[in-house]
């Protein structure tokens, strides 16, 4: 069954969100008593009505709550479009860092899907959605407004802005895909260009620097492409809704005119009128164009609801002790290639094994389906305590063992906290094992520093294994 989008699922700050829409809405209503007021005064002033200084000082009100509450509707617009970003990165990150084996590929296709996409997401899907329901408002009380003048006028002025609404349904599908084609182009340019800067040094001592400006040149080409297609398709849409907007112009005034002629209505009905459908024009114009980003922006909608959604599934079994571990006949594939092969071992509390082999015989395979570490497709089984493996509860299992990988990788921080990693241990303990591993030199040199990329290349192989290895011993797993 096809999921749909959960709109409300994903609002990070609903009573904020509700202000916003509240406060969103009054605007627009008095944004349509306005033109009324103003019709009214008009016609006092040139029908001499007696009700001109009370007409003077309603349009006066009426003026300073349209200040009023446009400045309130920026303000909350903004706030909202902090506080959704916000929350959308965190939600993303969070459900991100749980899942296993991301490759370098998929990292950098997330990077650009945070730092691109989620604005788009944001823009387009909540605070689109909260514009259309704004201009939507607008053009019910403006035909309401409308009707109560002539039903002649009100029928020009609401079928053109109908019709204008109606465009971007012609090229929704097409904006849709040049849309997703643009975001697929600028994750593929971001993981190249990632893969080259991760191995600069590398491109400058092979000579490999003109082959690499060439292949991300060419990922650059798709971009524009990809960019230039999603704005064609709005300069189609902006085209057709222009057409229509020039000859509702010329509609209104040829009938307004007859209208006045023929005493069915006054001049301050005319400009109220007038008043009414440039009202209506400007947001009957953007929501064509909210329509058709908000349908160009579904894809992009559908991948965070994916991300968020897809959580990888985790035992509930708890362990006090880990007295063995048994694998039996195990076989790991991946993409119908045999890594492992029926491996069978035993592993005791209290003893030391070394596991031996060819490279590619699947040593490091081994280690990370016992670190939990592996995507857990395998065949065979994994015992801890005779219990089966795959329901063990990840948080405590990963208390009573210390896993140090084939290649150390450090966090952009402090080395104390690449080390205790948040976990509360106490400095004697801290101490002990930074003076075992002899890293209280690098402790002085980068205290209260974090560790960039300048630092981190500037240590040794040895050195960030030995913070590795710190950081597994200070919790001092079983």
């Amino acid at each position: 069954m096809r999921k749909k989008n959960n709109f409300w699922k994903f609002v990070e700050k609903k009573p904020l969100f509700w202000c916003y829409v509240i406060i969103g809405i009054t605007f627009s209503v008095i944004s349509i008593i306005v033109p009324m007021v103003s019709g009214e005064l008009v016609n006092a002033v040139i029908y001499e009505q007696s009700e001109l200084g009370n007409n003077l000082l309603q349009l006066i009100v009426v003026y300073g709550l349209l200040l009023l509450f446009s400045m309130t509707d920026q303000y909350c617009s903004n706030l909202f479009l902090v506080k959704q970003k916000r929350g959308m990165r965190e939600k993303a990150f969070g459900a991100f860092l749980r899942k296993k084996n991301q490759n370098r590929e998929q990292i950098a296709s997330f990077v650009s899907f945070v730092n691109n996409d989620i604005p788009a997401i944001t823009e387009n899907y909540f605070q689109g959605s909260v514009d259309i329901l704004k201009c939507s408002c607008i053009a019910v009380c403006a035909s309401v407004a409308l009707l109560q003048i002539h039903w002649l006028l009100a029928g020009i002025i609401v079928g053109c802005s109908i019709a204008i609404v109606v465009m971007p349904h012609l090229v929704q599908g097409k904006a849709a895909a040049c849309r997703e084609e643009y975001a697929k182009a600028l994750e593929k340019y971001n993981t190249i260009i990632e893969s080259y800067l991760g191995g600069a040094d590398i491109v400058r001592t092979y000579l490999y620097s003109r082959q690499a400006l060439a292949k991300t040149d060419l990922k650059n080409r798709e971009i524009a492409k990809g960019e230039l297609d999603v704005r064609k398709c709005q300069v189609l849409v902006y085209a057709m809704a222009g057409m229509l907007q020039v000859l509702k112009n010329f509609l209104i005034l040829a009938i307004g005119v007859y209208l006045i002629y023929t005493n069915h209505i006054r001049v301050g009905e005319l400009l109220a009128a007038v008043q009414l459908a440039e009202v209506l024009a400007a947001p009957i114009e953007v929501l064509a164009y909210l329509i058709n980003g908000k349908n160009e922006i579904k894809p992009l909608v559908k991948k965070y609801q994916k991300i968020c959604e897809k959580t990888e599934m985790t035992g509930t079994e708890q362990i006090d002790k880990i007295e063995s571990i048994q694998v039996e006949h195990v076989t790991v594939s991946v993409n119908d290639t045999i890594i492992l092969k029926d491996f069978s071992a035993t592993f005791l509390k209290g003893k030391k094994y070394m596991l031996t082999g060819q490279s590619g015989s699947g040593k490091s395979t081994i280690l990370r389906l016992l670190g939990k570490l592996s995507d857990g497709q395998y065949d065979g089984k994994v015992f801890v305590n005779r219990k089966d493996f795959d329901k063990l509860e990840e948080g405590t299992f990963y208390q009573k063992i210390g896993i140090v990988s084939q290649e150390p990788y450090l966090f952009w921080a402090s080395m104390e906290e690449n080390i205790l990693l948040g976990r509360e241990i106490s400095k004697e303990e801290y101490l002990e094992v930074i003076q075992k591993l002899n890293l209280g030199y690098l402790l002085k040199r980068f205290e209260h520093q974090p560790l960039d990329e300048e630092h981190v290349s500037r240590l040794s192989g040895g050195e960030k294994q030995r913070i590795a290895l710190a950081r597994a011993m200070v919790g001092k797993p079983e």
